[in-house]
Protein backbone atom coordinates (compact mmCIF):
# COMPACT_ATOMS: atom_id res chain seq x y z
CA UNK A 1 0.00 0.00 0.00
CA UNK A 2 1.22 3.44 -0.78
CA UNK A 3 1.37 6.23 1.76
CA UNK A 4 -1.63 8.01 0.29
CA UNK A 5 -3.73 4.82 0.34
CA UNK A 6 -2.74 4.00 3.93
CA UNK A 7 -3.47 7.58 5.05
CA UNK A 8 -6.89 7.39 3.39
CA UNK A 9 -7.80 4.15 5.09
CA UNK A 10 -6.80 5.48 8.55
CA UNK A 11 -9.54 8.09 8.43
CA UNK A 12 -12.34 6.10 9.93
CA UNK A 13 -15.70 7.18 11.21
CA UNK A 14 -16.06 7.30 14.96
CA UNK A 15 -17.66 4.39 16.76
CA UNK A 16 -21.06 3.86 15.24
CA UNK A 17 -19.68 3.55 11.78
CA UNK A 18 -21.71 6.08 9.79
CA UNK A 19 -20.11 9.33 11.04
CA UNK A 20 -23.32 10.71 12.58
CA UNK A 21 -23.65 12.10 16.10
CA UNK A 22 -25.10 9.92 18.80
CA UNK A 23 -28.54 10.76 20.28
CA UNK A 24 -27.20 12.63 23.31
CA UNK A 25 -24.96 14.90 21.24
CA UNK A 26 -27.80 15.58 18.81
CA UNK A 27 -30.10 16.51 21.71
CA UNK A 28 -27.49 18.91 23.10
CA UNK A 29 -27.12 20.55 19.71
CA UNK A 30 -30.89 21.11 19.50
CA UNK A 31 -30.93 22.47 23.05
CA UNK A 32 -28.10 24.92 22.37
CA UNK A 33 -29.69 25.99 19.09
CA UNK A 34 -33.09 26.48 20.75
CA UNK A 35 -31.58 28.51 23.60
CA UNK A 36 -29.74 30.69 21.10
CA UNK A 37 -32.98 31.24 19.17
CA UNK A 38 -34.81 32.27 22.35
CA UNK A 39 -32.03 34.75 23.19
CA UNK A 40 -32.19 36.26 19.71
CA UNK A 41 -35.99 36.56 19.96
CA UNK A 42 -35.71 38.22 23.39
CA UNK A 43 -33.16 40.70 22.03
CA UNK A 44 -35.48 41.58 19.15
CA UNK A 45 -38.40 42.14 21.52
CA UNK A 46 -36.29 44.40 23.74
CA UNK A 47 -35.11 46.36 20.72
CA UNK A 48 -38.69 46.75 19.50
CA UNK A 49 -39.91 47.99 22.89
CA UNK A 50 -37.05 50.46 23.21
CA UNK A 51 -37.62 51.67 19.67
CA UNK A 52 -41.33 52.11 20.29
CA UNK A 53 -40.90 53.98 23.57
CA UNK A 54 -38.19 56.28 22.30
CA UNK A 55 -39.51 56.99 18.83
CA UNK A 56 -39.07 60.32 17.11
CA UNK A 57 -42.71 61.34 17.28
CA UNK A 58 -43.30 64.56 19.10
CA UNK A 59 -44.98 63.55 22.34
CA UNK A 60 -45.67 66.48 24.61
CA UNK A 61 -43.46 66.54 27.68
CA UNK A 62 -45.04 67.70 30.92
CA UNK A 63 -42.85 69.81 33.16
CA UNK A 64 -43.62 68.61 36.68
CA UNK A 65 -42.20 71.80 38.18
CA UNK A 66 -44.87 73.90 36.50
CA UNK A 67 -48.39 73.19 37.63
CA UNK A 68 -51.36 74.89 36.14
CA UNK A 69 -54.74 75.36 37.67
CA UNK A 70 -57.59 75.30 35.19
CA UNK A 71 -59.21 78.66 34.67
CA UNK A 72 -62.67 78.74 36.16
CA UNK A 73 -65.47 80.31 34.20
CA UNK A 74 -66.30 83.58 35.93
CA UNK A 75 -69.82 82.47 36.79
CA UNK A 76 -68.65 79.22 38.46
CA UNK A 77 -65.88 80.93 40.44
CA UNK A 78 -67.96 83.92 41.45
CA UNK A 79 -71.12 81.95 42.20
CA UNK A 80 -72.08 80.44 45.52
CA UNK A 81 -71.04 76.89 44.43
CA UNK A 82 -67.67 77.25 46.15
CA UNK A 83 -69.20 78.23 49.48
CA UNK A 84 -71.90 75.55 49.27
CA UNK A 85 -69.24 72.94 48.47
CA UNK A 86 -67.03 74.02 51.36
CA UNK A 87 -69.97 73.87 53.77
CA UNK A 88 -71.56 70.58 52.67
CA UNK A 89 -68.75 68.62 50.97
CA UNK A 90 -65.35 69.94 52.08
CA UNK A 91 -65.13 67.90 55.28
CA UNK A 92 -64.92 64.72 53.21
CA UNK A 93 -63.40 65.82 49.87
CA UNK A 94 -60.18 67.49 48.82
CA UNK A 95 -60.63 70.30 46.32
CA UNK A 96 -57.84 72.85 46.05
CA UNK A 97 -60.00 75.61 44.57
CA UNK A 98 -62.31 75.42 47.60
CA UNK A 99 -59.42 75.12 50.06
CA UNK A 100 -60.67 71.78 51.41
CA UNK A 101 -58.56 68.77 52.35
CA UNK A 102 -61.02 66.05 53.42
CA UNK A 103 -59.80 62.48 53.07
CA UNK A 104 -62.95 60.39 53.62
CA UNK A 105 -64.28 60.79 50.08
CA UNK A 106 -62.36 60.82 46.80
CA UNK A 107 -59.87 63.61 46.04
CA UNK A 108 -61.84 65.58 43.46
CA UNK A 109 -58.71 67.28 42.10
CA UNK A 110 -57.44 63.83 41.14
CA UNK A 111 -60.58 62.34 39.61
CA UNK A 112 -61.72 65.60 37.93
CA UNK A 113 -65.39 64.67 37.50
CA UNK A 114 -67.62 66.23 34.87
CA UNK A 115 -70.85 68.02 35.77
CA UNK A 116 -73.10 64.98 35.30
CA UNK A 117 -70.87 62.76 37.46
CA UNK A 118 -71.02 65.31 40.28
CA UNK A 119 -74.80 65.65 39.92
CA UNK A 120 -75.26 61.86 39.99
CA UNK A 121 -72.97 61.44 43.01
CA UNK A 122 -74.82 64.10 45.01
CA UNK A 123 -78.27 62.92 43.94
CA UNK A 124 -77.66 59.18 44.41
CA UNK A 125 -75.15 59.21 47.23
CA UNK A 126 -71.60 58.87 45.96
CA UNK A 127 -70.26 56.74 43.15
CA UNK A 128 -71.09 53.37 44.59
CA UNK A 129 -69.20 53.26 47.90
CA UNK A 130 -72.40 53.91 49.82
CA UNK A 131 -70.66 56.20 52.29
CA UNK A 132 -71.86 59.53 50.94
CA UNK A 133 -75.51 60.18 51.76
CA UNK A 134 -77.81 61.03 48.87
CA UNK A 135 -79.25 64.50 48.51
CA UNK A 136 -76.79 66.58 50.54
CA UNK A 137 -77.81 69.50 48.34
CA UNK A 138 -80.58 69.82 45.77
CA UNK A 139 -82.16 72.18 43.29
CA UNK A 140 -80.14 75.28 42.40
CA UNK A 141 -77.51 74.45 45.07
CA UNK A 142 -76.91 71.09 43.37
CA UNK A 143 -76.43 72.80 40.00
CA UNK A 144 -74.04 75.38 41.45
CA UNK A 145 -71.94 72.78 43.29
CA UNK A 146 -71.77 70.50 40.22
CA UNK A 147 -70.76 73.41 37.97
CA UNK A 148 -68.18 74.63 40.49
CA UNK A 149 -66.54 71.21 41.08
CA UNK A 150 -66.40 70.41 37.40
CA UNK A 151 -64.95 73.81 36.50
CA UNK A 152 -62.48 73.76 39.41
CA UNK A 153 -61.08 70.38 38.44
CA UNK A 154 -61.18 70.82 34.68
CA UNK A 155 -63.57 67.88 34.46
CA UNK A 156 -65.97 69.24 32.00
Amino acid sequence: MSDSQQHHTDRRAPEGGDGSMDGLARGRAWLVGGAFGVLVLAALIVAFVIGTNYSDDSTPVVDATKTTTPELPKDAAAGPGKEIFATHCGACHTLAEAGTTGTIGPDLDTIAPDVQTVRDAITNGGTGSGMMPAGLVSGEDLTQVADFVSAATGGG
